[in-house]
């Protein structure tokens, strides 16, 4: 499909209530695999890979995280879809706070993973700025991958799921350099959006890892305090990559999400 002559490519498994699940940063559909093998006994499960990732598009010019929502947005419509639930990991739950706040009565649940609804500290705005940087001018460092998938995964999971992790790593080395760039410059150039999350009426299930080396929890303990219906759900020892490393779990919490069964907190 496409968006403003932007080729999305969108992986549709499975038949029922919709889930579509937005991965991370310099991520494909294919993090998601065992997560909707699960889901998809019941679900239509709807897994685009993110412009600029995967087998989409590399938009010409720089993007932003609510161009991100404007592609969930035009995913659902062209599939017509009428309502989903909306998962998003890291950047793309980034992007799934903005496409609630702009269309909530599409959603029956919103899930929040290893994300923030905060605009970058500044300290990581200059890492990532200058990292950017050295990408754009000398291209993508030998280390880039291996260092990421260090900051992404608990050491547990690196040691127990060496495949896995370093297929997460192919990702990464195919991707072009000016797709990481704009990756990394749309993450830090995005505003905050914590003021704005008690206009959320969504029921939201928010869940973090204690490792979680790239977002810490105290976002996502922001995030629940602001949220009017939501839920927080911890997972000890658990990197950032929470779909990943506890696929199974988290598709019981998406699984009950969507069917209104999921106990909230407030």
């Amino acid at each position: 499909m496409t968006r403003d002559g932007l080729r999305l490519c969108v992986d549709d498994l499975g038949a029922g209530p919709v889930v579509l699940l937005a991965h991370g940063m310099w991520c494909d559909a294919g993090m998601f695999t065992r997560l909707a093998t699960e889901l998809a006994r019941d679900h239509r499960v709807l897994i685009p890979d993110l412009r600029g990732h995967g087998r989409s598009d590399v938009p010409a010019a720089a993007w932003t995280i609510a161009d991100l929502a404007d592609d969930l947005q035009a995913i659902v419509e062209q599939l017509g879809v009428d309502r989903l639930t909306l998962a998003g990991f890291s950047m793309g739950g980034m992007a799934a706070v903005a496409f609630a706040l702009r269309h909530a009565e599409r959603l029956n649940g919103l899930a929040l993973i290893g994300t923030s609804a905060a605009a970058e500290e500044l300290f990581r705005i200059a890492e990532i700025k200058a990292l950017a940087r050295i990408i754009q001018v000398a291209g993508p460092p030998r280390f880039l991958a291996h260092e990421a998938s260090r900051s992404t995964f608990s050491p547990e999971f690196r040691k127990a799921n060496p495949d896995e992790v370093k297929r997460w790593e192919s990702v990464v080395k195919a991707m072009h350099g000016p797709a990481l760039v704009q990756a990394l410059r749309a993450v830090a150039g995005r505003p905050s959006l914590l003021e704005r999350l008690g206009e959320v009426p969504t029921p939201t299930l928010i869940i973090t890892g204690t490792a979680d080396k790239v977002l810490r929890p105290r976002w996502s303990d922001a995030m629940h305090r602001r949220l009017p219906h939501s839920r927080l759900v911890t997972y000890p020892g658990v990197g950032h990559a929470v779909p990943t490393e506890r696929p199974h779990e988290v598709a019981v919490l998406l699984r009950a999400l969507d069917t209104g069964t999921l106990p909230r907190d407030s």
